[in-house]
């Protein structure tokens, strides 16, 4: 290979190496930039789990508490950002093992991302599709997809509903978690170790709905209640996916870098080889035709004698 062909490629491989740079900084601090704001929501789950604890409402015969078919929602969270590596895939896997051998009329997907609507077409599934999630536009996007959930339970089109997402756990390692986000018994029930129970530090239930005068229906307040809760853990649930969607770009682009530092090495090694070559041979062809030019002067000397 030429020299200015492999400067050339020295040069591409250089400049490369520092865009994939800037975009790993960049993902980093999207990383961190999100993990800070996300801790603001600890103060209003606490304040809220309370809520569930005025009134036993176990017993209210709802499809968001109590399931009224057999059909169960899966939402496949995928991303459609690049350098991604596996984690979508990962994603797609967790969600077809998770309906098994169940056949697809049993089976409501809905999917958010194009990869994920990509993958699940060609798998030969009906689905439900969303755009992917807008870091500006979560809550918006948050509401919109908690009101088609909820419609759907209520509309006992779907009975059970689980979210299949990519969950960052620290900056260097995610992994595909599932989450249960319908019916919400539950979350109800007192005797039961959930996240209710735990932020509501066990807190018994203060009477029973027989015992309560209240205005507005039971089956209202329990809707709202569910409602409000599925848009929480569906908002945690998208910033969780945010999070890794960022550190699994930041850590693809570290494999990346590692590779172009490689290539760029054995570029530069190349190119020395290369040079040390062309002059080698230049002062080659320089000796030997001053030698050649030595040899014809003496044979002309010789002639002239």
């Amino acid at each position: 290979m030429q020299v200015h062909e492999i400067r050339r490629q020295l040069r591409f491989s250089e400049d490369f190496h520092q865009l994939i740079g800037m975009l790993k900084d960049v993902a980093g601090q999207k990383y961190h930039s999100v993990e800070k704001e996300k801790r603001r929501f600890d103060r209003f789950m606490d304040a809220f789990s309370t809520f569930f604890r005025v009134v036993n409402l176990m017993d209210v015969e709802d499809p968001l508490v109590h399931p009224a078919t057999d059909v169960d929602g899966i939402v496949v969270l995928t991303s459609d950002s690049g350098f991604m590596g596996g984690l979508n895939n990962n994603v797609l896997r967790r969600a077809l093992d998770l309906q098994g051998t169940r056949p697809n009329d049993k089976i409501a997907y809905v999917v958010i991302g194009d990869k994920g609507s990509g993958a699940l077409m060609d798998a030969g599934r009906e689905y439900k599709a969303f755009p992917g999630i807008n870091e500006d536009m979560i809550y918006e996007q948050t509401l919109e997809i908690r009101d088609y959930l909820v419609q759907e339970v209520l509309a006992e089109r779907m009975g059970r509903v689980a979210v299949v997402y990519p969950q960052s756990l620290s900056f260097t390692q995610q992994q595909v978690t599932v989450v249960n986000l319908l019916p919400a018994a539950d979350l109800f029930d007192e005797h039961i170790e959930t996240e209710v129970a735990e932020r509501s530090h066990h807190v018994r239930i203060i009477a029973e709905a027989r015992q309560v005068l209240v205005e507005s229906d039971f089956k209202d307040i329990l809707e709202y209640l569910v409602s409000v809760w599925v848009a929480s853990k569906l908002y945690i649930v998208f910033e969780d996916s945010k999070l890794s969607e960022y550190s699994a770009r930041a850590i693809h682009l570290e494999d990346s870098e590692q590779k172009l530092d490689e290539q760029t090495k054995a570029l530069r090694h190349q190119m020395f080889r290369a040079a040390h070559e062309k002059i080698d041979k230049g002062i080659r062809e320089s000796f030997s035709a001053r030698s050649s030019r030595k040899r014809r002067r003496i044979r002309d000397d010789k002639k002239d004698e």
